[in-house]
């Protein structure tokens, strides 16, 4: 598959993804911050709690990394497809994310013939918009490997009842 169909094809579901690690680390934050405890408290059991809660505070840090990597991938396909692409290949580009999947063909079909577009003239432009798109979205060059790396150890370190 070519680089540029796997991120179109993705870029919903990673817009989505990165949507709901924004939420989740902003709740987690605002209950963090909502709980209160001191050295103070009678009982034995406290300092347990002051340790979990500590340690919950250091594993939202991770959502960074993740918020980071998937706003690169996504910040880039989108000034790629802005900025690189004509109008009816961003039209194109568009239809085919918004029904990527292979059951969605007719739905594709059916938005691009009320955008003007025949099939074979939609597949045509949508065909072009990857070859241009797969000359820019490289996921050797430098900068994608600095954000790999990262994730990468930051995964290292995500607890195992985190769901990411």
């Amino acid at each position: 598959m070519q680089e540029s169909k796997y991120q179109i094809k993705n870029w919903k579901k990673w817009k989505a993804t990165k949507y709901l690690l924004v939420q989740t680390k902003n709740e987690l934050m605002n209950n963090i911050k909502a709980i209160t405890y001191t050295n103070e408290l009678p009982g034995g059991s406290h300092k347990s709690i002051a340790d979990k809660y500590n340690k919950l505070i250091e594993d939202v840090k991770v959502y960074d990394d993740y918020i980071k990597a998937y706003g690169f991938l996504i910040d880039r396909l989108e000034n790629a497809i802005a900025t690189i692409l004509n109008k009816d290949q961003r039209e194109a580009v568009i239809i085919y994310s918004n029904n990527p999947w292979k059951g969605d063909c007719e739905k594709r079909i059916n938005e691009a013939l009320k955008a003007g577009f025949s099939k074979s003239n939609f597949y045509d432009l949508l065909n072009e918009s990857y070859n241009i798109l797969d000359s820019v979205l490289d996921i050797g060059c430098k900068e994608n490997t600095v954000i790999i790396e990262s994730l990468e150890k930051s995964r290292k370190k995500t607890p195992k009842n985190v769901l990411l």
